[in-house]
C-alpha cells in the first residue's frame, strides 16, 4: 500500500488519539490505578505516576500495532480510517511516536518500581507485538495467550503499592483480569467477524459457528463471575454496603450474559451484552477499590 508523500506526514492531535487507541489506553491505565489503590488502601501522587506509565507503554504499544497491521486495517470498514491504514501518518512516523512513547514508559516505570516494573513492559510489549499480533493471523485461540496482557497493568499497580505478587490475593485478582479478556473479545467477534474475515483473520465465529460461539461465550463469562466472586472471597470486603453491592454486580453480569443462550440472539445483540459485562467487571475493581481505601481510612 502506497502512502501519499502530500498527507503521510500531516500530523494533528485526532491522528494521535486514534493512533494510540487513548481511549482504550487510558482504560487499561485504570486497571493499574485501582489495583494499586487497592495494594495501598489510598491514592497519592505514585499512584497517578503509575498510572501515567501503563498509559504511555499501553499507547506505545498500540501505536506499533497499527503499524503491523495497516494492511489488513485497511481492508477492514472498522478500521480503513485508522491514521496509518488511511495514509494519513506514515508508518516511519507511528514507529517513532511509538518509541518515544515506550522508553518514556520504561524510564518512569523504572524510577517508580526499578528492574521489575521494566521487565513487566518489555515483556508486554514483546508479547503483544511479537507474539500476540502475528498469532492473530494464525489462529483464532490468540485471544487466550493474548489475555496475559490484561495481567500486566493490575500487576503493575499491585506492585507500586508496596505488594508482592506471589500471594493468593494478587493471584485471585490476577485470574479474575485474565478471564474476562476472552469474552470480551469475543463478544467483539461477534460484532465484526464480517471484518476480521475481510482483513484476514481467522475467528471463533468461523471456527465454532454462532451459536457454538454464543454457548462458548456465556461459558467464559460464567468463569468471569466465579473468578470475581473467588476475588471477593479472598479479599473480604470491609464494608457490608459494597459486599452488597458487590452481590449485586454478580448477578447483574449474570442475568446481562443470559441472552447469549438465546436461539433468536442475533449478533447485533452481542453490544449490548458487551456493554453490559464491561460496566460489571469495572464495576467490581471500582468498587473493591473504593472499599480498600475505606478500610484504610476509617478502619
Amino acid at each position: 500500500m502506497r502512502l501519499s508523500p502530500s498527507i503521510s506526514n500531516r500530523y494533528n492531535p485526532a491522528h494521535f488519539v486514534v493512533l494510540t487507541k487513548f481511549v482504550l489506553s487510558f482504560a487499561v491505565s485504570l486497571s493499574a490505578l485501582f489495583v494499586y489503590i487497592i495494594a495501598k488502601g489510598d491514592l497519592d501522587l505514585r499512584g497517578i505516576e503509575v498510572t501515567l506509565s501503563v498509559l504511555l507503554v499501553a499507547m506505545g504499544v498500540s501505536a506499533l500495532n497499527q503499524v503491523q497491521e495497516y494492511r489488513s486495517d485497511a481492508m477492514m470498514d472498522r478500521t480503513k480510517h485508522r491514521p496509518v491504514a488511511s495514509g494519513a501518518i506514515s508508518p516511519a512516523s507511528a514507529i517513532v511516536t511509538a518509541a518515544v512513547l515506550i522508553l518514556s514508559a520504561l524510564w518512569l516505570i523504572y524510577a517508580l518500581i526499578g528492574m521489575i516494573g521494566v521487565d513487566l513492559f518489555l515483556f508486554a510489549f514483546l508479547w503483544y507485538n511479537g507474539v500476540y499480533t502475528p498469532l492473530k493471523k494464525r489462529s483464532a485461540f490468540a485471544v487466550v495467550p493474548g489475555a496475559i496482557l490484561g495481567v500486566i497493568p493490575p500487576a503493575v499497580g499491585w506492585l507500586a503499592g508496596g505488594e508482592h505478587l506471589f500471594t493468593l490475593d494478587f493471584i485471585a485478582l490476577a485470574l479474575f483480569y485474565f478471564i474476562w479478556q476472552v469474552p470480551h473479545f469475543w463478544l467483539l467477534v461477534m460484532l465484526y467477524h464480517r471484518d476480521y474475515k475481510e482483513g484476514g483473520y481467522p475467528t471463533a465465529m468461523t471456527l465454532f459457528g454462532k451459536m457454538s460461539l454464543q454457548n462458548v461465550t456465556f461459558a467464559w463469562l460464567m468463569m468471569t463471575i466465579y473468578t470475581g466472586a473467588f476475588w471477593v472471597w479472598i479479599y473480604e470486603p470491609y464494608s457490608k454496603v459494597i459486599l452488597a453491592l458487590l452481590i449485586l454486580v454478580g448477578i447483574w453480569g449474570f442475568i446481562a450474559s443470559l441472552p447469549l443462550l438465546k436461539k433468536e440472539f442475533r449478533l447485533s445483540d452481542a453490544k449490548r451484552v458487551f456493554w453490559h459485562i464491561n460496566l460489571a467487571f469495572w464495576s467490581v475493581s471500582i468498587l473493591i477499590a473504593i472499599d480498600a481505601y475505606l478500610s484504610h481510612h476509617v478502619a
